[in-house]
């Protein structure tokens, strides 16, 4: 192609892209931070060799998120929504139907989010200086950025953008190089404001995919360097093992930014690849609207069949209003409510609000945000299972959440409700309580077991702490049967043994393995990590 600027429409807004080389098969790169498409071939920018590599294998098409670039500009920073709108407007433009996406910093999470979503649209993906999350949260996230640290980055681009701020994070020594901070600095005034820059890296401290690694089936390249500091190694490598069809590789020590050609070597040689056609799965990332309305036998009773049966109809009037307009399909009745799957969470929680806003009738509503399987227009999967064990732990007129949906939403009101054990689920799950403009926020406590204890019984005799010189005959049996453990996340409790003896002896019951244990075989196996790496790593503090 003649890598001419061009503009796809997404509504009323116009996104610049442009598109270099000629092949059947196509890599999109989707941006970091800010970008600016006339750089892509500057003889300065240090992209231009890389898209050079890539268009010996592929077509390249680059484009310019919305207040970024050539793009319109943006009076706020984009939803996920709106960013996944924007893509699949540049993909139809481009006249692209399955490509690689490359997704750099930034730009990785919402490859991820994407590839979940729409498997179809996806050929491969390959991931360089991501994480799932770049700010620490501990102790399950130990990498990224401090709070300290992300409140110097945001005064330094209040003071020094478009004079080359954060270089030194982005560039390491290369900001000392002459010239350098003068060209960063004018790509940084021709690719974003000020205000919007600080805006999108506000947004990007908040990004947070890790719920949705799993469910990420399309083959990808995770590609991550030592010393990275906007995306750390370690990070990087945590990305790569949860996602099932994720292959890891490490490049030479360097900078966040650094864009060479072992790069573009590693691009280049995955994206040549040509797997053979990856069958599209019927797997998919969606969000999972469980409704329920309380009470209502009693409802029934109070008001007669005729009543009653005006006031269902509409109430099924509402919610299939409300899915034409954001967007859900709903996959079934349940007796006194509906299950609707949509592909964004924001969606989801907005159909949610309008729906408790309109109805009349005690309303209960549970999202899950996870892997389902469609087939034949019907859903199934642990999404339901979690959406609906989600639901019933609320109350008529109250909105729950999994942590993974609420990790996805951009602006809506989240009360954290802390970690709670749902029926039929076996580990506890963080809940939040979504919250809306006329709604109520206070509601009696979740109806779900003890936090911590879990629906586990306590005992009810008292055998434990005895010995067994103590027991006779069957009350030595139960000793057996019933072991009081101090097990890891729970804390103790009286297990089930083994009530067959074996070569004469009752084998006792153990606790399950703890988080860790298994960390130094997931990083040799898995990862390819040598001994030699995960000592470095342990003696860093990076895993336990």
């Amino acid at each position: 192609m003649d890598g001419r600027v061009r503009y796809a429409r997404n509504g009323q807004t116009r996104l610049a892209y442009r598109e270099f080389g000629e092949s059947d098969t196509s890599l999109v790169w989707i941006p970091g931070w800010f970008s600016n498409v006339e750089q892509y071939d500057d003889p300065m920018s240090p992209f231009t060799a890389v898209v050079e590599q890539l268009t010996t294998v592929c077509k390249v098409v680059v484009w310019d998120k919305r207040g970024t670039g050539l793009s319109d500009p943006a009076t706020q920073v984009p939803s996920l929504d709106e960013r996944m709108d924007d893509l699949h407007a540049v993909l139809d433009a481009a006249g692209v139907e399955r490509p690689t996406l490359f997704g750099m910093s930034e730009g990785g999470p919402m490859s991820l989010l994407f590839a979940a979503t729409f498997p179809e649209r996806v050929r491969s993906l390959v991931m360089y200086g991501v994480a799932a999350r770049f700010s620490q949260e501990l102790p399950d996230h130990p990498w990224g950025f401090t709070a300290e640290q992300k409140a110097g980055h945001l005064a330094n681009i209040e003071s020094h953008w478009g004079e080359g701020a954060l270089a030194e994070l982005f560039f390491g020594d290369i900001a000392d190089v002459p010239g350098f901070r003068d060209f960063y600095g004018r790509y940084q005034r021709t690719s974003a404001s000020p205000t919007m820059a600080a805006w999108l890296w506000q947004a990007l401290l908040e990004i947070d995919v890790r719920g949705i690694l799993t469910s990420i089936h399309t083959p990808a390249l995770v590609l991550a360097r030592p010393d990275d500091q906007v995306a750390p190694f370690e990070a990087a490598a945590a990305l790569a093992a949860a996602m099932p069809a994720a292959r890891f590789a490490a490049l030479p020590a360097g900078p966040h930014s650094l864009i060479d050609d072992v790069l573009g070597s590693a691009i280049r040689d995955f994206v040549a690849e040509k797997p053979g056609i990856h069958a599209v799965d019927e797997r998919v990332l969606a969000t999972v609207l469980f409704t329920d309305i309380v009470g209502s036998t009693e409802q029934l009773s109070s008001v007669g069949d005729s009543t009653w049966r005006q006031q269902l109809d509409t109430h099924d009037k509402v919610v299939d209003w409300l899915l034409e307009k954001y967007g859900g399909r709903r996959v079934k009745h349940t007796g006194d409510g509906i299950c609707a799957v949509f592909d964004s969470p924001s969606a989801a929680a907005a159909a949610a609000i309008g729906a408790q806003r309109t109805l009349a009738l005690p309303v209960r509503m549970g999202l899950a945000t996870g892997e389902s399987q469609c087939r034949d227009g019907d859903y199934f999967g642990r999404a339901l299972n979690r959406a609906a064990r989600v639901m019933a732990a609320g109350h008529g007129g109250q909105i729950l959440l999994d942590a993974a949906t609420a990790a996805l939403l951009d602006g809506p009101d989240l009360i954290d409700l802390g970690a709670h054990t749902l029926r039929d689920l076996a580990t506890p799950m963080h809940l939040y309580q979504l919250r809306g403009a006329g709604l109520p926020a206070d509601f009696p406590p979740l109806r779900t077991a003890d936090p911590v204890r879990g629906n586990l019984r306590g005992a009810a005799t008292s055998f434990v702490g005895r010995g067994a010189a103590d027991m006779k005959g069957g009350i030595a049996v139960m000793l057996h049967l019933a072991t009081e453990l101090d097990q890891p996340r729970i804390g103790r409790y009286l297990a089930p043994g083994l009530p067959l003896r074996i070569d004469g002896e009752y084998p006792p019951a153990r606790p399950a393995p703890a988080l860790g244990d298994d960390t130094t075989a997931v990083l040799t196996e898995r990862l390819g990590l040598t001994a030699s790496d995960v000592a470095r790593l342990t003696e860093a503090g990076t895993v336990a």
